[in-house]
């Protein structure tokens, strides 16, 4: 199949971690995608590969809480390669801090970039996919929404918020075609989570799941990729852990 002739998928936070799973899975499914980052460097590095020359991957490097630039970005992708099929929401960010040191600057940063860009970026993705007659969003979520792991509260609050919204996304997007689910992502053993934990701390994190292990970027990539395919046309509206069983449903 032609680079032209595939559908456009896009990751936003897929030039790193559990974003590029996402994106090299998406592309083995059959997929050009859209590479969503606001890191340079990471950019750069996925605009030199092998999928990027061959006209299968599309860096972008672009901020997705800046809704003019999200707009003028996905017009200009919808003019020159096609409407939008399928969105992972897979950009986010925290910081370190307890309940009680958060601070008022550090929740705005948390929330805006986990929840209002988890809604700028699929409002303007589902307007295209209103358009073509369907599509297929999924928003990655954290058991930390749920409790289970200590962290800033505005990480936890924001990724509940993207929970909440990913369902009410789903009532009113139905009508349309559009599917919308959230995956609930457990301890993940990326590059940055690795570099930063002792032998020690990642030992705890393993004894944390059901399985006795981390989650592997991998995990998370091909639940996304299977719900944006065909095979998951009657799946919407749901809350999937991929936690090794650190949070069940």
């Amino acid at each position: 199949m032609s680079a032209e002739a595939r559908p456009l998928a896009v990751v936003t936070g897929g030039a790193r971690g559990i974003g590029e799973a996402i994106v090299a899975e998406l592309i083995s499914a059959g997929h050009r995608v859209v590479v969503v980052d606001i890191n340079a460097k990471a950019i750069a590095r996925a605009s030199d590969s092998d999928a990027a020359r061959a006209g299968l991957l599309i860096p972008l490097a672009l901020s997705i809480t800046d809704r003019a630039a999200v707009e003028d970005a996905l017009a200009g992708l919808a003019e020159q390669h096609g409407p939008v099929s399928a969105l992972v929401n897979n950009a986010g960010m925290t910081l370190s801090g307890s309940f009680l040191d958060q601070t008022d600057e550090d929740w705005d940063r948390i929330v805006d970039v986990n929840l209002k860009g988890t809604f700028v970026v699929s409002q303007v993705a589902a307007r295209q996919m209103v358009a073509e007659g369907g599509g297929s969003i999924v928003n990655i979520s954290s058991v930390s929404a749920h409790g289970v792991r200590t962290g800033p509260p505005a990480y936890a609050a924001a990724k509940a918020g993207v929970e909440g919204l990913s369902r009410l996304m789903a009532v009113q997007l139905g009508e349309h075609g559009i599917r919308v689910n959230t995956l609930v992502v457990g301890t993940t053993a990326t590059p940055w989570l690795l570099s930063r934990k002792s032998e020690e701390e990642l030992a705890k994190m393993r004894q944390s799941t059901l399985t006795g292990q981390l989650g592997d970027p991998g995990d998370v990539a091909g639940v996304a990729v299977f719900l944006c395919s065909p095979a998951a046309k009657h799946i919407t509206g749901q809350l999937i852990s991929v936690s090794g069983g650190q949070w069940m449903p």
